[in-house]
């Protein structure tokens, strides 16, 4: 469902989807709808409000109307640019005061480099952690993925590949033959990065300043997707190598 992979939990997407059918119901009509436990629906629709998707109408009881989709879809963008602003500053801090607790203590001296590794469980966590990726660099870029899941970046964090490109970062994407990119979606990477199209790519592999790996693929969980992310300069090193070589191989469509 598109409101569960643009990020609604299951219970929020059922609750919207009802309200639109349905029109504008009480809590008590949207849990049976929605078959949400009456326990949980003042929440999700609470939830809802705050995202952009719901407007409450006072009373006894309370009523909730939809807002129509293609508004409701530019709040919850609005809401998510404002989440994540106050997550990164939120991020910034600790990270400020994280390193100023560590320089105050004596650390033991180690010529051990370590490779760290983050699993992340469905599509929304993936694209949030390339973006965070994509945010952090500042030399080079180097993606190997799929059509949908290219236009998936472009759509989602286009406008800070677009930001990276002006500032120096040498973007390139190796980009699968089974199918079109969106003519709109590929006349806009054209103008930050080079792309080239190539064949048999089913994961997706994504490389950051000579260190930050991302490698995702499908796998049999609720969503479809598994991401691992590493950080290991070894590693990056010989990925590189897999990606210039399948760069020699392919066909380029921009410069």
């Amino acid at each position: 469902m598109y409101l569960k992979e643009m990020g609604l939990s299951e219970y929020r997407a059922e609750a919207y989807v009802s309200l639109l059918r349905e029109g504008t119901s009480t809590a008590k009509e949207v849990a049976s709808a929605a078959d949400i436990p009456q326990s949980r629906v003042y929440d999700v629709l609470d939830a809802l409000e705050m995202r952009g998707f719901v407007k409450t109408q006072p009373g006894r009881p309370k009523k909730f109307g939809p807002v129509p989709p293609e508004t409701a879809v530019e709040q919850f963008c609005a809401y998510k640019r404002r989440r994540q602003t106050s997550e990164r500053e939120e991020i910034r801090t600790l990270g400020e005061e994280f390193a100023e607790m560590i320089e105050r203590k004596p650390q033991t001296p180690s010529n051990e480099s370590v490779d760290i590794s983050w699993s992340y469980p469905n599509r929304h966590y993936i694209l949030e952690q390339l973006e965070l990726l994509t945010e952090k660099s500042d030399s080079k870029i180097r993606m190997i993925t799929t059509p949908k899941s290219f236009e998936r970046i472009l759509n989602h964090h286009g406008s800070l590949l677009a930001t990276k490109a002006d500032n120096g970062v040498d973007i390139r994407a190796l980009v699968a033959t089974d199918s079109e990119i969106n003519k709109a979606v590929r006349e806009n990477a054209e103008t930050m990065m080079q792309i080239s199209r190539v064949d048999d790519i089913y994961g997706r592999l994504y490389l950051y300043d000579d260190t930050d790996i991302l490698l995702a693929y499908h796998a049999l969980n609720e969503d479809g997707y598994v991401g691992i992310s590493t950080t290991s300069s070894h590693l990056y090193a010989t990925l590189e190598h897999l990606f210039d070589v399948l760069w020699e191989e392919g066909t380029t469509i921009s410069s």
